[in-house]
């Protein structure tokens, strides 16, 4: 478990040269045809309701210049959110294996590792690569989105540890290894949601999330992968 986010976060380091990924992401960014809309509660009857029912009515869909839907994602109504700072983290304030949202891949795609993800719903799950006195500040930003499969993951309310959360995740890519998705600070909080292209060829959704210690401004990389 320890090899693997050591792992994480020395790739993160190698794709991402600013301590400040939202500046990062914000030189020279464009959507380059993506696009987000605004779409209605999720219905999928395969979903558990505690799960549905924790989810705020309106999700948002990520669009390709083609016109193909990428992801639709829908975020928890009110996410945990704990007094806390953590070194290298940029929302230290969410607990791990806490309960962020849904999503939905309607085609295959590739995670942040470059793993290949089956269509599908997924639960997100927050999570945090390992940082040891031997790699403090070698990543911009320790935070992920952890998948996990609707199926396994029926309760909200729970915060997961964090070798069940692995384990979930490890089903939910089918290699012994989570799917992680990055997460970082949005270029600005301004004209939210959309979508973004940064230097790195990397699609980010930048939207704002509702936390029990307010909203905050996300980036998350949807299409694009570490290039360590």
């Amino acid at each position: 478990m320890s090899r693997f986010f050591i792992f994480i976060l020395l790739l993160a380091s190698f794709a991402f040269a600013s301590n400040d990924y939202g500046k990062s992401a914000a030189k020279g960014a464009d959507n380059n045809g993506y696009k987000v809309e605004a779409i209605g509660e999720l219905k999928e009857a395969t979903i558990a309701e505690a799960v549905r029912g924790a989810l705020e009515p309106k999700g948002v869909r990520v669009i390709n210049d083609s016109g193909k839907t990428i992801c639709e994602v829908w975020f928890g109504k009110e996410i945990p959110a704990i007094k806390n700072d953590i070194p290298g983290a940029s929302f230290g304030q969410i607990p791990e294996g806490a309960f962020v949202g849904v999503i939905n891949f309607p085609s295959n795609i590739s995670d942040f590792r470059g793993q290949g993800i089956k269509a599908g719903f997924y639960t997100l799950r927050f999570g945090l690569s390992l940082q040891d006195g031997n790699h403090l500040g070698v990543s911009p930003s320790r935070d992920f989105f952890l998948l996990c499969l609707v199926g396994e993951d029926k309760d909200p309310s729970t915060q997961l540890k964090t070798e069940d959360l692995l384990k979930l995740s490890r089903s939910a890519s089918g290699t012994g290894h989570p799917t992680v998705w990055f997460v970082g600070l949005a270029s600005s909080d301004k004209d939210l949601p959309k979508a973004i292209k940064n230097e790195h060829e990397h699609v980010i959704l930048e939207t704002k999330i509702s936390t029990k210690s307010g909203p905050l401004a996300i980036g998350m990389v949807i299409v694009g992968q570490t290039e360590g």
